[in-house]
């Protein structure tokens, strides 16, 4: 069993004039189902499954690699990528940014090694950040909210609509008529391309990722400062930290999402 990340619907289609027959869907999370010298299985992510012997797997991926089926995009001309981070993490608020570039500042990128963050160490981010940072000042943008912030939108807009306003803010503080990439979240809404792991595949949208994660670390280190205790990435053991807050009768708006279920379990 193999997958092909960035497979569309349409381009899949192209592989009946190999032997391959279409088949119903067997779940909600499938797009198309073929089947031929292997099982083909295209889920709503853009993740080709190939299924079968060995032998007829490298024949399916051979004819897939043939066809351009999840080949990555090439793209051309001025775009902004937004990207964020913190979102999934207990503490802190969250941090979405958004990067400019055009053909020569994606050759550029590529030399510096811009990558998805999320395959980066920590002390690479930061320094990979700042270096971009001092590079392109007005090619970047960052909305940095912190848990206190993030907690007051919170109450009148649910995650996703708080997502879509600083995407979108991200956005028009650098372009207005540019392509605006985002790395797809559930419920996105903006953007003129919207894709699942776009910081694997737009230069623009890592470099986004690289300085949003440098913005959260740097969040999430100051309010160590404050709090005067060690604040641990995620929402899995936390509970020690939120333990410290309540020890020391602090406000747990200024540190963590409110709404969070782990959250709402231990203050309630």
């Amino acid at each position: 069993m193999v997958s092909i990340d960035n497979v569309n619907e349409s381009s899949l289609k192209k592989i009946k004039k190999y032997g391959f027959s279409e088949l119903p869907i067997k779940s909600e999370k499938e797009i198309a189902r073929y089947k031929g010298i292997s099982t083909l299985v295209l889920y709503k992510t853009g993740k080709l499954l190939i299924q079968g012997s060995s032998n007829n797997i490298k024949e399916t991926k051979k004819i897939a690699e043939y066809l351009g089926i999840g080949k990555k995009p090439k793209f051309s001309g001025v775009a902004v990528g937004t990207d964020e981070t913190l979102k999934g993490d207990t503490f802190g608020g969250l941090v979405v940014c958004g990067f400019k570039a055009d053909d020569q500042i994606r050759n550029n990128l590529k030399e510096l090694g811009v990558k998805d963050s999320k395959s980066m160490l920590n002390p690479d981010i930061v320094k990979l950040a700042k270096t971009l940072i001092e590079k392109y000042p007005k090619n970047y943008h960052v909305e940095n909210l912190s848990p206190k912030d993030y907690n007051k939108l919170n109450v009148k807009m649910n995650v996703t609509q708080i997502m879509d306003l600083l995407h979108k803010k991200c956005y028009t503080k650098l372009a207005r008529t540019a392509v605006h990439i985002v790395d797809k979240y559930p419920g996105c809404s903006v953007g003129n391309i919207m894709e699942t792991k776009a910081e694997s595949k737009y230069y623009e949208v890592a470099a986004a990722s690289i300085i949003a994660r440098y913005f959260g670390l740097m969040q999430i280190r100051t309010l160590e400062m404050k709090a005067g205790f060690f604040i641990p990435f995620g929402s899995s053991n936390v509970e020690s930290a939120l333990l410290e807050i309540r020890k020391k009768s602090l406000d747990p708006s200024k540190l963590v999402k409110m709404k969070f279920r782990n959250v709402i379990r231990f203050f309630e």
